[in-house]
């Protein structure tokens, strides 16, 4: 009896260990903080949802277009031109638990945007290249200039506890301005650990009754 108890608390705690949670990284006013204010930048404020230029690749899943005020569609009645040379930094602070599994970010901006993660840049903007509607490479606004970052790229410089994810976002030429980016990270479940424990512990009782 005790051994059937021992394997059906085995196969419990592997069967259940997979489990895994997701963390969803995404633009927004409710997420997504930026330093205008503190450059100085006219017009500054807390980051806001804007309505996108039509011109821009629709919001990436789950996100919305953002910016420090209505910098958008210039068709808005209180749309703001940026003026060429303004950088603002957009950041989002996430706490993660435990061994990191998998990542993925991608990115829209107009003009375009540097990718920093915990403080390490992952991609430096090219603000020397050419602007017909935004960037004419990555990372820009249209679909075929959208950022592209795996867990190869993201994995070594997350870590558990505090994470930091930055994006300082360029107007080189024109007048709409965003950011637009949508991710996320996986990590185990806090209670899968403990079943993996279960099913250590299981088969440690299953070897001794052997």
């Amino acid at each position: 009896m005790m051994k059937r108890l021992a394997l059906l608390f085995a196969l419990s705690g592997m069967l259940l260990v997979a489990k895994a949670d997701t963390i969803a990284l995404y633009s927004s006013a409710s997420t997504t903080s930026n330093n205008s204010v503190a450059e100085g930048i006219a017009n500054a404020g807390p980051t806001v949802n804007i309505d996108a230029n039509p011109a821009w690749a629709g919001p990436l899943a789950g996100s919305s277009w953002v910016s420090f005020t209505n910098t958008g569609n210039p068709s808005d009645s209180n749309f703001y031109t940026v003026p060429n040379g303004v950088s603002v930094i957009f950041s989002e602070t996430f706490n993660l638990t435990g061994t990191i599994t998998s990542a993925f970010l991608n990115v829209l901006a107009d003009d375009t945007s540097s990718v920093v993660v915990n403080g390490v840049q992952i991609y430096k903007a090219d603000t020397n290249g050419s602007y017909p509607t935004c960037s004419s490479t990555t990372i820009g606004c249209l679909t075929n200039t959208e950022g592209v970052f795996t867990s190869s790229q993201l994995l070594p410089l997350l870590h558990d506890g505090s994470n930091t994810i930055s994006f300082t976002v360029y107007q080189e030429a024109g007048s709409s301005y965003g950011l637009d980016y949508a991710g996320g990270v996986t990590t185990p479940e806090p209670g899968s650990l403990l079943l993996a424990g279960a099913g250590l512990l299981g088969l440690l009782l299953l070897k001794a009754r052997s």
